[in-house]
């Protein structure tokens, strides 16, 4: 098994801003109001013909929100290119930087399963495929409206690690600033709604007709969504220079890859395993102190025991670990699906809330060595969250992020 982890000893990172394009629509506030709403934002899909499909949910970005990039970023034939651009510039304002300065070096680090791709199933009709004249087959193409609205005067790298990409261009951005390479990394997952992911998960038998339940003992299957997160970074000394307040810090990031199958991870989970034990040690904590871990938790039968039974084993402490995931209210959205998360983990740690499996009926028995969060949520003191992405092909990539006065002192 191969891990990588943010090696010691170097600059604190501290997470200076977050941006969101989500199924609740455009920003952040959106995306944490519809989290403490309990809102389930899955539904039809009405941006393909999926009458010959026998599951036909998504979550798509609203179309209001949509229109409304407009007045945002430049227009662009990829939605995910302009979700990209729309949640980095919150971020970056958020954090109190301008989009374009030369007095700093600028990186993007950005994760995505897809990149330009859903162009392509636009084309896809029954007079055959009319395939768009360019874009789609250049994944780099994503980033032209991020590099028209933001000045990176730093490396640009495009990750494609699978559903953990948005972790691992938050892991990747955390070491530019660690090692002093960046100044500032704008860390970025992002996905547009894909036809062939739909066709792919409908033919893993994959899919849940109406709703995502994650770790309940009747999940069906996932749901695919679409969005962008966020997560501007800084040195921890930089951003008090600067007069402000970190929102929270980056304590470890760790990947591993167990390699044991195309789309499903080890049954034993030893890559999350090892990938939680690695963030420990580099942060030097222990399993109690995590406070709230945000779950992959897609909803599928396989994978969800799976991920209950490895975080039960990594974080074996005096309680049970505090389990629940997102993917229950916002569907996957894939490449975009942890870096969502780490933005609604950053303002559960300034809230002291913990997020509720808000679709959990009937925990599944198989589940019951961690302690599943009730639909609610919990108002209660959140110090660190733990937040892990699958990836196929046996690939994890987890981060720890830690409260805002552990970053200022």
């Amino acid at each position: 098994m191969d891990r990588d982890r943010t090696g010691g000893g170097r600059r604190a990172v501290a997470i200076s801003g977050v941006g969101a394009v989500s199924g609740a629509g455009l920003g952040t506030e959106a995306l944490w109001t519809a989290v403490t709403d309990r809102r389930v934002l899955t539904g039809p899909v009405t941006r393909y013909d999926m009458s010959r499909y026998p599951a036909r949910c998504g979550v798509e970005v609203p179309s209001a929100a949509v229109v409304a990039l407009d007045s945002v970023v430049p227009g662009h034939e990829s939605l995910a290119a302009r979700y990209l651009a729309a949640a980095a510039l919150e971020g970056l304002r958020d954090a109190g930087l301008p989009a374009h300065g030369r007095q700093r070096r600028l990186g993007a680090f950005v994760g995505t399963v897809m990149a330009n791709r859903p162009l392509l199933d636009r084309g896809i009709g029954p007079g055959g495929l009319a395939v768009p004249g360019h874009g789609w087959a250049r994944p780099d193409d994503l980033l032209d409206t991020l590099r028209k609205t933001v000045q990176v005067t730093g490396p640009t790298v495009l990750l494609a690690p699978g559903c953990a990409a948005g972790n691992s261009a938050i892991a990747a951005g955390c070491r530019a600033i660690a090692s002093g390479e960046v100044d500032v990394a704008v860390c970025a997952g992002v996905s547009e709604l894909s036809l062939e992911i739909l066709a792919m998960f409908t033919s893993l038998r994959a899919l849940a007709v109406d709703t995502v339940r994650p770790f309940d003992v009747n999940r069906r299957g996932t749901i695919p969504g679409e969005g962008a997160g966020v997560l501007v970074l800084e040195p921890v000394d930089r951003v008090v220079a600067r007069g402000r307040r970190p929102l929270a810090q980056v304590l470890a990031c760790a990947a591993a890859a167990d390699a044991h199958n195309p789309t499903q991870p080890h049954p034993d989970g030893n890559g999350l395993v090892s990938t939680v034990h690695g963030c420990l040690d580099r942060a030097g904590l222990t399993a109690d102190d995590v406070d709230w871990v945000c779950a992959h938790g897609t909803g599928t039968p396989a994978s969800d025991g799976i991920e209950a039974r490895a975080v039960a084993k990594a974080l074996a402490g005096r309680r049970r670990p505090v389990v629940s995931s997102l993917k229950g209210q916002f569907g996957h959205a894939e490449g975009a699906a942890a870096a969502l998360e780490a933005v609604v983990a950053v303002r559960a740690l300034a809230e002291n809330f913990v997020p509720g499996n808000v679709t959990l009926i009937e925990p599944d028995p198989a589940c019951g060595g961690i302690d599943l969060v009730e639909p609610v949520g919990r108002r209660t003191p959140v110090r660190t969250v733990l937040s892990q992405a699958f990836g196929f092909g046996g690939g994890v990539s987890t981060i720890l992020l830690g409260e805002a006065e552990s970053a200022a002192g």
